[in-house]
């Protein structure tokens, strides 16, 4: 089972920005819709949530946004 690791406010603006190149401003729209569709109530979703619901739902673009987060490995 993957965890989420909590992250600085500078690792949390940078993964959001790779994000926001990975995918579309639609396509992130529609990954919030989902994620508080699953859990109705919940605040605005962490950059660290959002890219965990892409490894689930997303597979292809969370392999993107690490490939670029991560470029040695």
């Amino acid at each position: 089972m993957m965890t989420l690791v909590s992250l600085d406010g500078s690792r949390r603006k940078l993964v959001a920005s790779v994000i926001a190149q990975v995918i579309s401003p639609a396509q992130l729209t529609m990954a919030h819709e989902l994620m508080a569709a699953e859990k109705p109530g919940r605040s605005a979703p962490q950059p660290e949530e959002v890219l965990f619901w892409l490894r689930l739902n997303m597979p292809v673009a969370a392999e993107r946004v690490d490939a670029i987060l991560h470029p040695a490995d």
